[in-house]
């Protein structure tokens, strides 16, 4: 099979069509240069289908180059910066690629461009403008192409010695995606991206939760995975999570992919040109396929073994139980049905149809805001449920709301939020009778009174490491490998949790599976609210979080206050009874208050952020003890945006 180089191919047609024509190379010829680029290698035996919801059509590419392979990764590249002689608009599509990374996932606002005829040219000014105008980071189509072809030669280079990949496409790689409107736009980018490489193919199952992906590559079903998502962040955000047979990639592994994309991007500067793509709807792939029955399958067979002998119809192991399930129309509203399936009732159920235009209640589903605990609530409220159900955009974290009293009569009052430490303590308490002092590690901003519980009342091991779902998962994977410990759970206050009876996969619904299990075994002993099993767990009054401000953008600046700010704070524990420098904590600076609650700041990885939380046993407290001490430190900077302490 004949190989064309896209650069060649691009230089004859540009200079045919100048001499023949008396014109050169432009918007106007691009498009022909995509279409001969696109079908330069087509594979009969693998013809490529547009998959959509509301369009389906044949098409075939499979852009290959020799001058596109990349060159052996080191073990920890760092995307650089600056590169001597690359042009200054290059560099800035090169940066805007770096800045895509947070933590061990990609994220950035959606910025769209012409779907074919567009160029280099207009991708650099687009960017560029995103940047000046908002400060934020920009995801285009562009930048998932490149991504896409860098995960394929990532994986290929990963699985080199496991795997035999030939012309016929032995490695799959499977796409699937969270509601966000322009989530489609962006999977067919990254689908294309993938398949420019050879021995790579796609499968796309559309809308899906952010656990199946790396459910469907431990099954066997690919070899590797991708899931479309920005989580909860705003209606504007998306984002790329990855996985491979090892699980969540990293973000060591986000520099590799970075680097490789970069080399992409070059390649595509010097043609001057855009891949194209499908525009609005369709997603050019090998195969469309819905694989989520198999990942509710595993659910289901999960319930049924958390509810063990509880079960009264061992097929039906929810019947008469009341849940109502919130899942905001994002990716976890499949569970909805998954628990009808199961016996439950869950006609009190709300937004259940994966929608990207989000409730208007409350917006992207998050469990941790307020506005949709509140209206979890009142759905509880309305129809005397047991509990209540609530998942983020992709359904990798869920939250909980359950009734305080329960009469004797069955009915039901006061329904609360089961999230933060609250969630991390009902967990634990699980565990602590099924793995008698086990390890429970969490991210660094849990409570005091968390630790107590844990340690003092339930006899486990408590570990704060750093924020950061990948951070916790995985610490709790080093330390259960090593030997050290046995981890059973890794969990943050957000509710990103992993279990290592899950393989430590960050999932969501899988949490909800232990918590409705618990439940369903509860009622069955009538034995009360699930509440009354963490009702030892100290809570303070008052609970709250602020983020400080840098004025001038600068994160250098931003860490030079932070680092004096956190000396004076240092100097001050060393003056004060009531205050006691925690010298465990492994991020920013934690302080514990004499009273039982504690301080802490943190400093932003990625904005000129200081972010500051307090817990205290009262507002008189917290105001007289914490506040007015630390807003005369920060005030000594006048760059800090100080206005929330005031």
């Amino acid at each position: 099979m004949a190989i064309i180089n896209p650069t060649t191919a691009l230089l004859f047609l540009s200079t045919i069509l100048t001499k023949e024509n008396g014109i050169c190379c432009s918007a106007f010829t691009t498009p022909i240069i995509n279409n001969a680029i696109l079908s330069h290698n087509i594979n009969n035996n693998n013809i490529h289908h547009l998959a959509s919801s509301t369009e389906s059509s044949s098409v075939a590419h499979h852009l290959s180059s020799t001058d596109n392979e990349p060159a052996a990764s080191s073990n920890n590249p760092t995307p650089s910066t600056t590169v001597e002689n690359t042009p200054p608009n290059l560099q800035t599509i090169l940066n805007s690629l770096s800045d895509l990374k947070s933590g061990s996932d990609l994220r950035g606002s959606f910025l769209s461009h012409r779907n074919s005829g567009g160029t280099i040219a207009n991708i650099y000014h687009e960017v560029k403008s995103f940047k000046e105008r908002t400060g934020g980071v920009a995801l285009t189509p562009f930048a998932g192409h490149l991504f896409g072809a860098a995960f394929a030669h990532w994986s290929l280079l990963q699985h080199a010695n496991a795997y035999a990949v030939n012309e016929e496409g032995d490695f799959t790689v499977c796409i699937g995606r969270d509601p966000r409107l322009h989530g489609e736009r962006l999977a067919d980018a990254f689908a294309r991206g993938v398949e420019s490489v050879d021995g790579v193919r796609v499968v796309y199952t559309d809308v899906a939760n952010t656990p199946s992906m790396y459910e469907f590559v431990r099954a066997d079903k690919c070899d590797a995975a991708v899931m479309i998502t920005a989580s909860h962040l705003p209606e504007d955000k998306n984002g790329l999570k990855f996985f491979s047979k090892n699980g969540g990639l990293n973000a060591a592994n986000m520099d590799e992919l970075i680097v490789l994309a970069q080399k992409e991007a070059r390649g595509w500067y010097d043609m001057g040109i855009l891949p194209p793509s499908s525009g609005k709807h369709g997603v050019a792939c090998s195969e469309l396929v819905n694989w989520m029955p198999s990942y509710e399958k595993t659910l289901k067979e999960a319930i049924k073994t958390q509810v063990g002998t509880a079960a009264k119809e061992p097929f039906r192991p929810l019947s008469g139980i009341k849940i109502v399930v919130n899942p905001g129309n994002g990716s976890g509203c499949f569970f909805h049905a998954l628990l009808r399936d199961l016996g439950a009732n869950v006609d009190g159920s709300m937004h259940l149809t994966p929608d990207g235009s989000w409730p208007a209640t409350f917006g992207v589903p998050n469990p941790e805001k307020k506005g949709m605990v509140e209206e979890t609530m009142r759905g509880c409220e309305a129809c005397d449920a047991d509990i209540g159900v609530m998942f983020d955009t992709d359904a990798d974290r869920a939250g909980f709301v359950l009734p305080r009293v329960i009469n004797q009569d069955g009915t039901k009052y006061h329904y609360e939020p089961l999230n933060g430490n609250r969630l991390i303590a009902l967990l634990s308490v699980m565990f602590s009778t099924s793995s008698p002092g086990c390890t429970i590690v969490t991210d660094s901003t849990t409570s005091e009174g968390l630790s107590a519980f844990l340690e003092d009342k339930l006899g486990l091991r408590h570990f704060r490491f750093l924020r950061g779902y990948a951070n916790v998962i995985g610490k709790a994977r080093e330390l259960t490998d090593g030997g050290e410990v046995n981890a059973e759970v890794a969990i943050e206050t957000s509710g990103h949790c992993a279990m290592r009876e899950n393989g430590y996969v960050d999932d969501g619904t899988y949490t909800a599976v232990k918590i409705i299990g618990l439940l369903a075994r509860t009622v069955a002993s009538g034995e009360g609210s699930l509440l009354e099993l963490i009702s030892e767990l100290e809570e303070m009054a008052f609970v709250e979080e602020f983020r400080i401000q840098e004025s001038s953008g600068s994160l250098d600046a931003t860490t030079s206050i932070f680092d004096q700010v956190g000396q004076a704070m240092k100097e001050h524990c060393d003056t004060t009874d009531d205050w006691t420098l925690d010298e465990d904590n492994l991020e920013g600076v934690r302080v514990r208050l004499s009273s039982g609650g504690f301080f802490m700041i943190r400093q932003s990885l990625h904005d000129p952020v200081i972010s500051f939380q307090v817990e205290s046993i009262s507002q008189e407290e917290a105001s007289e003890k914490v506040l007015k001490p630390l807003l005369r430190m920060f005030q000594m900077h006048e760059s800090l945006d100080c206005s929330a302490l005031e």
